[in-house]
């Protein structure tokens, strides 16, 4: 009898093997002794404050524009963004940010999204199907608010800095 293939052709893929790689070390590299809790880089990364979560961001950023190449719908494009600003935001809260992250796995959350894309689930894109010009427009301003967060919080602690040694 003839053994036949049952892993879905899309793992294969190689942008979704960079999402799901990503997604198991950012969220899910190390389980809980004891638990089946599992927790990834992503809060550790994201103790530094400002650059850490900025740092998150830019890697968890590399796995989606590999899969936006790939020809997935703009409006998984535009969830799975969502879902990176929101872990973003997250993380930029002092202390409290940080321990919320090791509950709010962006990552995960966008590869289970992509799995049901690939195995036409229409969930995996509802969220975003009302009003997609709208997320489109909150994205871009939540990006450009990024942004300039950590450009003036990289000029005050550097003019901070520079007070302090005395320069001008």
């Amino acid at each position: 009898m003839m053994k036949t293939n049952t892993t879905p052709q899309y793992t294969q893929d190689p942008s979704f093997k960079t999402l799901k790689k990503i997604s198991t070390v950012m969220d899910e590299a190390i389980t809980v002794p004891g638990t089946k809790f599992k927790i990834g880089l992503d809060p550790f990364i994201g103790i530094i404050p400002g650059v850490g979560d900025t740092i998150s961001i830019i890697i968890s950023g590399i796995s989606l524009y590999t899969v936006a190449r790939n020809g997935v719908p703009p409006r998984l494009i535009m969830a799975m963004t969502f879902n990176l600003i929101v872990d973003y935001l997250i993380g930029l809260i002092p202390g409290v940010g940080d321990f919320i992250d090791i509950f709010y796995k962006a990552n995960r959350n966008n590869t289970q999204m992509l799995v049901n894309y690939y195995e036409k689930n229409p969930d995996a894109i509802n969220q975003v199907q009302k009003g997609s010009s709208g997320l489109i427009i909150f994205a871009g301003l939540m990006f450009f608010l990024i942004l300039g967060v950590v450009g003036l919080c990289f000029y005050f602690i550097r003019l901070v800095i520079f007070q302090s040694m005395g320069w001008e």
